[in-house]
């Protein structure tokens, strides 16, 4: 009937949205009653339409809940011959290739090659190939680069074994399996590089143009600038990150415009709006500059690739734009809400995906929260220009602080100064990078003299925004929000753009029951007292999950940190900058007051580099082989001063933080260069009448010698870390016997190709009557006591 559009499409995509959440972690049930629940509750609520009840809009609510229930569960059952159901099995796969090739230099000098195919066929050993269907990554590796890659639409097939994506699972952490999922991909193959055969296909001649467009603009640039500046301004135009210089990486992201690097609703708004300026330039009529926005917001979606993300801010970004150059902001909103609910019963696994997190709420921002901002500093006399300029940018990070805190607790204070000064360089940059290619395919020597220009407008965003991150506070930690507290923040942004007559409503209903009100925010705060209080003198030790490698973070009684080994790099991916660092900061674990490594092996030690220079760190003690293996393995000149912190442990040294001691059981000092995991360090963490033992690789040989030094009642722990991720090279019976755990934690990298943990040394510890934890299958797994218990939670039991 047209009453209060708005908060009921709200309300509609607040329940769809909360459907979904719920339904993420609840067995799936089935679908024939649900959908019989839906349909009762549609019906309840033409019922009310037809006889105009007033509480009409509660089953539409309802059913709007159960339906985001049940199209997760319906999009998280997957058909009988997907890719997925030959995880951890040889085959061989035959497959369409989706997308252009993505091809890399490692920094190894080698290749690495990864095609996104939709499988159509599979073939397991000796028995027939048979039909399958799914999205997968294939991933390959050459010691040359190849001299022709596939084509989009070619048949590529490849021999190798079929693995379940699998990333990081730590609280914070973006989960990758679930973005992939989103995006239809839900197995991975690594394939030897001779094993990959390319079979010509004619068709997808439109997707081939568009790749051949894309080719087109890289390679115009890069005539004329350098390799680095063309994929940099190819990143603006077109989105991702390959190929970017770290230092340009970083100094955008310390001065907060990041996003320019990704096609987003900003892209999509500036595009946009360059066209409804020469709409009206040319002096055309509304409708004529609607058609003029929207078909090219569908060339640039095209020319983008058609990705997902792409799709998403087209369809935000375009349609919300178009209703504000056609004055119909009240439009643009509702156009939103709208197009959020489609978009989510659709593809109910986006709520997961921060892309759409981020582009939904940044554009929320922009249409509710900026103009209030806007009009605010305008009467404060800061003019139209800098208003507008603050007001987004302030909007923007407003709208967004709850998923920014969650998953990278970072807020980039100078971006403020970087939207009013560097984004306007930045988006004249895309602007004259778009019209640059067509210009260099009409006139090529005009293109050039185009680009060349572009090339030095990047120079001078990249020593701005160099300067800018340099700022003092230009990057400032913020708090994790819980799901509580972000509701309340967004409840609180509501309420401030509501309309006047709306928030004196609610001021009335608050002042009316203000006695109620009271009295819930004293028992909430009794609530969080008592678990505060609850909590203290705990101390806690969270095995965090970095792959395969071991990382463990203790946190004492009173809030302070040491680290246990730290992960290490796979290829070029470093675990310590991309995982561990984050972890600690999600925390809110801003220092570290010691280092504790095993041995220097780049699973153990290699991410400790990353920790040295993002945060504040104590010592750094080390087994024995000597600082040259450690500045390799942290990725550091052997001059670096920060290797001033090294220092090796003594065996017998002990170290007391908080009532927890942490000693030095054994450190073998006469260690042979390279001698690897029989350098292996052990520690003994104790806490009252709880103990940890921390292994790293200890080798059989080695715990032969700790039981012939040592006592072995000072070996028996509560806890033991397995030496060498569970493989039977440690763990021997004698060992395991004297050191008699209660429990025993796991660090191994899922579905790793050695066969980590063995089967012989779970069968050990399950003699020993050790309660078995594994990273792989759990994730983060944390041990909480308080010196007399001990109570274990994981992060994802499978």
């Amino acid at each position: 009937m047209g009453q209060h559009q708005e908060p009921f499409l709200l309300g509609l995509l607040l329940a769809l949205s909360f459907g979904i959440f719920c339904a993420h972690s609840v067995t799936v049930l089935p679908l024939l009653p649900v959908c019989l629940l839906i349909c009762g509750l549609l019906g309840a609520a033409a019922f009310g339409i037809w006889k105009s009840r007033e509480w009409t809009w509660l089953p539409f609510i309802l059913a709007a809940f159960v339906l985001g229930a049940a199209r997760l569960w319906s999009a998280e059952v997957l058909p009988a011959d997907d890719i997925s159901h030959f995880a951890h099995e040889e085959v061989r796969v035959t497959g369409k290739l989706l997308e252009e090739p993505f091809l890399r230099l490692a920094s190894d000098g080698s290749y690495r090659l990864r095609l996104h195919l939709k499988a159509e066929q599979i073939k397991k050993g000796k028995a027939e190939a048979v039909t399958a269907e799914g999205g997968l990554y294939v991933y390959a590796r050459f010691n040359e680069a190849p001299k022709s890659l596939p084509r989009i639409g070619d048949d590529v097939t490849a021999m190798g074994k079929v693995r379940l994506p699998h990333g990081y699972r730590n609280p914070g952490q973006l989960d990758t399996a679930l973005l992939l999922k989103s995006q239809g991909i839900t197995a991975t193959l690594s394939a030897r590089g001779e094993s990959l055969k390319v079979e010509e296909r004619e068709g997808a001649s439109f997707k081939r143009w568009l790749s051949s467009v894309r080719s087109h603009y890289l390679s115009a640039m890069e005539e004329v600038m350098p390799k680095e500046d063309a994929v940099a301004i190819f990143a603006m135009l077109f989105g991702g990150y390959g190929g970017l210089q770290p230092e340009l990486l970083d100094a955008f992201t310390s001065t907060g415009i990041v996003h320019i690097l990704s096609v987003s609703g900003s892209h999509i708004s500036l595009i946009a709006a360059v066209m409804a300026w020469l709409g009206m330039a040319l002096r055309l009529s509304k409708g004529l500059r609607a058609v003029l926005v929207i078909g090219t917001i569908v060339v640039y979606s095209l020319l983008s690739g058609c990705v997902p993300p792409v799709i998403r801010s087209a369809i935000m970004g375009g349609l919300a734009f178009l209703a504000l150059s056609l004055d119909r902001e009240r439009d643009a909103r509702r156009i939103l809400l709208i197009t959020g609910l489609v978009m989510l019963t659709v593809s109910p696994l986006l709520l997961f995906h921060i892309s759409f997190q981020l582009s939904f709420l940044a554009t929320a921002g922009l249409l509710y929260l900026a103009p209030v901002m806007r009009e605010w500093l305008k009467k404060r006399r800061l003019g139209e220009f800098v208003s507008a300029g603050f007001a987004i940018t302030i909007a923007a990070q407003l709208s967004t602080l709850p998923i920014l805190a969650w998953y990278f607790n970072q807020l980039s204070i100078s971006s403020l100064l970087a939207n009013l000064t560097i984004v306007p360089i930045v988006e004249l940059i895309i602007v004259i990078g778009l019209f640059g290619g067509i210009i260099a395919f009409l006139v090529p020597f005009l293109g050039r003299i185009i680009y060349a220009g572009d090339s030095l407008l990047l120079g001078i965003v990249y020593e701005m925004a160099r300067w800018m991150s340099k700022l003092p506070g230009s990057m400032i930690w913020i708090p994790t929000l819980n799901g509580w507290a972000g509701a309340v923040y967004y409840a609180v942004l509501c309420f401030m753009v509501t309309d006047k007559p709306w928030q004196e409503k609610a001021w009335d209903f608050m002042k009316s029951r203000r006695q109620y009100l009271l009295l819930a925010g004293l028992v909430l705060l009794m609530f969080l007292g008592g678990r505060y209080f609850a909590h203290t003198g705990e101390m806690t030790l969270a095995a965090v999950d970095v792959g395969q490698g071991d990382a463990l973070v203790l946190c004492s009684p009173k809030g302070r940190v040491l680290l246990f080994d730290s992960g290490g790099t796979r290829g070029d991916f470093d675990v310590g900058e991309k995982v561990l660092v984050p972890y600690l900061r999600h925390y809110g674990m801003n220092r570290v007051e010691a280092v504790f490594l095993t041995h220097a092996h780049d699973d153990h030690a290699g991410g400790t580099g990353a920790v040295l220079k993002k945060l504040p760190v104590g010592k750094v003690y080390t087994a024995w082989e000597g600082r040259g293996e450690y500045a390799r393995s942290f990725h550091l000149s052997q001059a670096d001063p920060l290797l001033n912190k090294l220092e090796p442990a003594r065996q017998g040294a002990a170290m007391e933080l908080d009532g927890v001691r942490v000693e030095v059981l054994y450190a073998p000092e006469v260690v042979a260069p390279g001698s690897g995991n029989e350098a292996s360090n052990v520690y003994k963490i104790t806490y009252g009448e709880a103990s940890f033992l921390i292994t790293g690789d200890l080798t059989k040989e080695n715990e032969a010698v700790i039981l012939s030094q040592q006592d072995q009642g000072k070996l028996h722990s509560t806890v033991l870390k397995v030496g060498h991720h569970g493989s039977d090279t440690s763990s021997s019976e004698e060992f395991l016997k004297a050191v008699s755990p209660n429990f025993a934690i796991i660090c191994v990298g899922a579905d790793n190709s050695f066969g980590h943990p063995k089967a012989k040394v779970l069968e050990r510890l399950q003699q020993v009557g050790a309660e078995i934890h594994r990273t792989d299958l759990e994730g983060e797994v944390v041990f909480h006591t308080d010196g007399k218990k001990m109570w274990v939670e994981s992060y994802a039991k499978e």
